[in-house]
């Protein structure tokens, strides 16, 4: 068997992947909060040149270690635009960190601030049934008589009573893991923690009326395909091209 088709499917896996992982991003470049995702691949050295011989199983692709392959696939967790909405209860993060949300069973963490109140008066993530929780971990309500309601830079919430007054009614819970490698998507723009996490501090400040767009760049994941798709198909010739060899070679052995 030809050493080089193995390297050449290897290289197309490995570019199949990356397109795969670049049409998510490009799809996610309008949801808010997204993190770009990145593969991240690893050349092998052969198996003769790691063990300092000759291979004695030829033909065995697990032998034959040479080549690229994905590693694996990492998140870009640098912090998107912010956009103005003026949106009484759109909020962005400025800084590390990020906001706490729950669905009765499970938290998650998110930078996606697009936040709105419930029948009952409870702020939630908008279009999700997740509560959004204070610096106490407790459902953040406000009064169904509250106006005006005034997100300050350390997460304060008030809102105006019956009489006018501004009166505050819950903290925004700002939080940060150990590590943000240590989080792993969940969709919809959130994360689970995989270990514990602690108050972000006064490293992030809220801002009100914005909220953080996605992370990726429409035009540069649109390179990136092409370039991903081209590697694809000169892989696929070359496997092609390696075929024919093959068979033309097997055709001369033959008897006549």
């Amino acid at each position: 068997m030809l050493y080089g088709l193995y390297l050449s499917a290897q290289g197309a896996q490995a570019q199949s992947t990356r397109l795969d992982v670049l049409s998510n991003n490009l799809a996610n470049s309008q949801t808010s909060g997204f993190k770009r995702d990145l593969a991240v691949f690893q050349s092998h050295r052969p198996y003769d040149v790691e063990n300092g011989g000759v291979s004695d199983a030829p033909g065995n692709q697990g032998a034959f270690s040479g080549g690229v392959g994905t590693a694996k696939i990492l998140t870009d967790y640098s912090s998107g635009p912010l956009v103005h909405t003026n949106g009484e209860l759109d909020v962005a993060l400025n800084g590390p960190g990020y906001f706490q949300v729950s669905d009765g069973n499970q938290q998650y963490l998110t930078r996606k601030g697009t936040f709105t109140l419930s029948s009952a008066g409870d702020l939630m993530l908008q279009g999700t049934n997740m509560h959004v929780l204070s610096s106490s971990g407790g459902v953040i309500n406000v009064p169904s008589d509250a106006t005006q309601i005034e997100i300050l830079a350390d997460g304060s919430i008030s809102a105006a009573n019956a009489s006018g007054a501004q009166v505050q009614v819950a903290r925004l819970g700002l939080f940060k893991p150990g590590s943000d490698q240590q989080l792993q998507k969940v969709g919809s723009s959130l994360f689970r923690a995989n270990d514990a996490v602690s108050p972000a501090g006064n490293d992030s400040t809220v801002q009100q009326g914005f909220i953080e767009q996605s992370s990726v760049n429409p035009v540069n994941e649109m390179i990136e395909m092409v370039q991903a798709s081209r590697m694809v198909e000169a892989n696929v010739n070359m496997i092609k091209y390696q075929d024919d060899a093959l068979d033309r070679l097997l055709q001369s052995a033959a008897p006549h």
